[in-house]
């Protein structure tokens, strides 16, 4: 009887483990799904605008640089990022090139387009590809309604080592990047507009005259 009971007890704790990651599985569906999250938050963005503002911290948290400005993206592979503060750089995309014009070094570099992105959150925001053929993708634990994903590249030579994506629904919180020296880019975007119809000039670039042209091959 005692042999009896112990089996039953066993069996009964077999099924109520089956049971829990059952309901773990069903209701928290995401945890299997990370990268379709993201997927789904992508596949229907064409455009986006915002305001940002971007922490540079070292390996140790402490900060090495504030900047701010605003950005505009056109899918795919279009953008106009525009430092205003605390110096200006523009930096534009043109779906082939992409144009880092410095004013106060009165300098203006150019690489084609894929060497210039990498596997960067540009690159991932403009891709048309899914996020899986190039990214390692897991849901980070949060407390809110955000969230959280953790972004492992594929490729060995990436630029990175990992991107953290926050979002809210269809909204694009920050990014959070750690580099291969363990500097951290923190990212904070703020009044997101999302596939507005931009001025296609946005994302032309000519170099001013009487500036230096470096073509980065």
């Amino acid at each position: 009887m005692i042999t009896s009971y112990i089996n039953i007890q066993h069996l009964t704790s077999k099924i109520m483990k089956r049971y829990t990651l059952f309901v773990i599985l069903a209701c928290s569906p995401h945890l299997l799904y990370a990268h379709e999250m993201l997927d789904n938050f992508l596949q229907d963005l064409h455009s986006l605008q915002a305001k940002f503002e971007q922490t540079l911290y070292d390996e140790s948290g402490d900060v090495l640089e504030k900047t701010s400005g605003e950005m505009y993206m056109q899918r795919p592979n279009k953008f106009r990022w525009i430092y205003q503060i605390p110096y200006n750089q523009l930096i534009v995309a043109d779906g082939k090139k992409v144009w880092i014009y410095d004013s106060d070094l009165e300098q203006v570099t150019s690489k084609h387009i894929n060497d210039a992105l990498g596997k960067t959150p540009a690159f991932l925001l403009n891709r048309p590809e899914a996020v899986e053929k190039d990214f390692r993708v897991t849901q980070l634990p949060s407390k809110t309604v955000v969230t959280r994903l953790h972004l492992v590249p594929k490729d060995t030579e990436a630029q990175f080592e990992s991107i953290n994506i926050n979002l809210y629904k269809k909204i694009l919180l920050s990014f959070e990047l750690m580099d291969n020296f363990g500097q951290i880019t923190y990212i904070k975007f703020r009044h997101l507009v999302r596939n507005k119809k931009l001025n296609p000039n946005l994302f032309i670039f000519t170099p001013p005259a009487d500036v230096d042209i470096i073509e980065d091959n």
